[in-house]
């Protein structure tokens, strides 16, 4: 798996900036750990009907995929390989592990990129793809996660299940909606 340096020095909020000789060495170690640690797993689900989603009253949403004829459900994660890592380094030092959640966050937005990037091989001629949205945004609440993850099966396809917090475990896991469109890319339809 690719982990973008640029992305985690966004996360780390260097934004743009160069890290020093030090720090680039240890944003190296730990991504080097990282890589030992994430067990990266994925799935969708394409819903051409959009009534089979319950998008629990959000206007947001609504908003969002009014334009859209589909939907893909999706749901990632790089595992609980990578929280145990998280763990055991938080012991330790207290900056590495902000170190690996930086690089934690770059890993699972690149598998969640890479995840579109193979929907969109699924896609008809003239369809696309609009941005991700995830539980918790706008006014989809984050309940919504439950019926998302039972959908997918998450729990057995990738390994990922929710607390009775609605916090997602293995803690580096994304769900969404990804909804899909005829209309030209920069027409006006999603928010």
């Amino acid at each position: 798996m690719r982990i973008d340096p640029v992305q985690v020095r966004r996360y780390l909020w260097l934004y743009g900036r160069k890290p020093g000789e030090a720090l680039e060495r240890r944003i190296e170690a730990m991504r080097k750990a990282a890589l030992g640690a994430i067990r990266p797993a994925r799935t969708w689900r394409r819903l051409d009907d959009l009534a089979e989603l319950d998008m629990r009253g959000s206007k947001s949403l609504a908003a969002h995929l009014g334009k859209c004829h589909a939907a893909y459900l999706a749901c990632g994660t790089i595992g609980a390989t990578f929280d145990a890592l998280q763990r055991s380094t938080a012991a330790k030092s207290a900056a590495d592990a902000f170190i690996l959640q930086a690089i934690g966050a770059a890993a699972i937005e690149e598998l969640m990129d890479s995840a579109e990037d193979e929907i969109r091989r699924e896609l008809a001629p003239g369809e696309r793809l609009v941005r991700r949205y995830s539980p918790g945004y706008g006014d989809y609440p984050l309940e919504a996660q439950r019926e998302l993850l039972a959908i997918l099966d998450a729990p057995r396809t990738v390994g990922v299940s929710l607390t009775d917090a609605l916090v997602m475990a293995p803690s580096k896991s994304v769900s969404a909606i990804i909804g899909v469109t005829r209309r030209p890319r920069f027409a006006q339809e999603c928010q």
